[in-house]
């Protein structure tokens, strides 16, 4: 136990010293930006090829906020076929990338991946999930890509 403490004593030092620095050093400076928008679709894949048996159609809303000082958070409501199928909220996403006002962020341990597109009008965001199953065995698909515009944001 006492080693156990120890590393991740030395683990939150380590994160509250370098971390945020590594973090956010690729992260454009500014204030902070909050973009909303609405879901227009979705692909579901089986083995990266979009299903030929599952293509419901998807609708919702999104909000994501960029912050310097913090992760950024994404917020998704999301309706399949009219039905409500999932609402996610404040999930952290980690900044991989910025280039030519496209950010590229990963949640859940790389899991998922958020892109918003700021550089068109409206922008544009996807979100797109590898669940890990086997497809089509266990499931119509083993991915899927939300994507929506903005309705407002702020540069």
């Amino acid at each position: 136990m006492k080693t156990f403490l120890k590393i991740t004593a030395l683990a939150a030092i380590t994160v509250a010293l370098l971390g945020p620095a590594r973090l956010f050093a690729s992260q454009p400076a500014g204030p902070a930006q909050t973009y909303h928008g609405t879901l227009t679709g979705g692909t579901f894949f089986c083995n990266g090829e979009p299903s030929p048996d599952f293509r419901p159609t998807v609708t919702g809303t999104w909000n994501l906020i960029i912050d310097p000082q913090t992760l950024a958070q994404l917020t998704l409501n999301v309706f399949v076929n009219g039905s409500h199928d999932v609402a996610f909220g404040y999930n952290a996403l980690t900044l991989l990338s910025f280039s030519d006002g496209v950010y590229v962020f990963s949640a859940f341990g790389g899991f998922a991946m958020a892109t918003l597109d700021t550089s068109v009008t409206p922008a544009r965001l996807s979100w797109h999930v590898e669940f890990g199953v086997s497809c089509p065995d266990q499931n119509p698909f083993d991915s899927l890509t939300f994507f929506g515009v903005a309705d407002r944001g702020r540069r």
